[in-house]
């Protein structure tokens, strides 16, 4: 019986000593976001909804977001389609096409879900009068630049695949006619990365 107790106490302190290790070369995990890249679109120069950002690094690890945007033409609603799609950087190079594939209707309200608490403190950084959907047409402009690292307070996914992924967002109408397109690379990273 004895002999049975001591058996158990030492598989005890293996499996909670096995909890606890550290792994840092797993494929997937907590994340952190590293935004390398933002732009609008090729084929989107003469469309209504019009994204004209930038990245500014401010130090080592923060990265800001500046510029303007422009809804004009049509409100950013739910009459409209968001449509999304992302490609992975492959381990034996080049970009390996649909990695995400999203497609919604109800264009604004999945964006707002999307985002989460980063809805609010994007729309406050861009001057957005509305807190809640619709956005109305108009130019939105940041002054002080928006941290990327907020949007980490978002409903994305926790845990994600690590590496290099390319986006392309576009909102079209619901008879597939193309409004707005913006593309952004982004780096997902294990949290003790540089």
């Amino acid at each position: 019986m004895i002999l049975i107790k001591l058996y158990i106490c030492i598989g005890f302190i293996f499996v909670s000593n096995a909890q606890s290790l550290f792994r840092p070369n797993l494929p997937l995990g907590k994340y952190r976001m590293v935004f390398n890249a933002i732009r609008q679109c090729e084929d989107s120069k003469h469309l209504p909804m019009q994204v004209h950002l930038y990245l500014n690094k401010k130090s080592s690890n923060i990265t800001e977001l500046r510029g303007n945007f422009t809804v004009g033409g049509v409100i950013f609603d739910d009459s409209l389609v968001f449509d999304g799609n992302a490609a992975s950087w492959g381990s034996t190079g080049g970009w390996k096409t649909n990695s995400i594939v999203y497609v919604a209707t109800n264009a604004c309200s999945k964006a707002k879900f999307l985002l989460g608490n980063a809805w609010y403190t994007f729309q406050k950084a861009f001057n957005i009068p509305s807190g809640d959907c619709p956005v109305p047409m108009g130019t939105y402009s940041t002054s002080t630049g928006y941290d990327t690292a907020l949007l980490e307070d978002s409903n994305f996914p926790k845990v994600y695949f690590y590496g290099k992924y390319k986006y392309v967002g576009k909102v079209k109408t619901k008879d597939n006619k193309l409004l707005g397109c913006v593309a952004y690379e982004v780096e997902l990273l294990r949290p003790w990365e540089v």
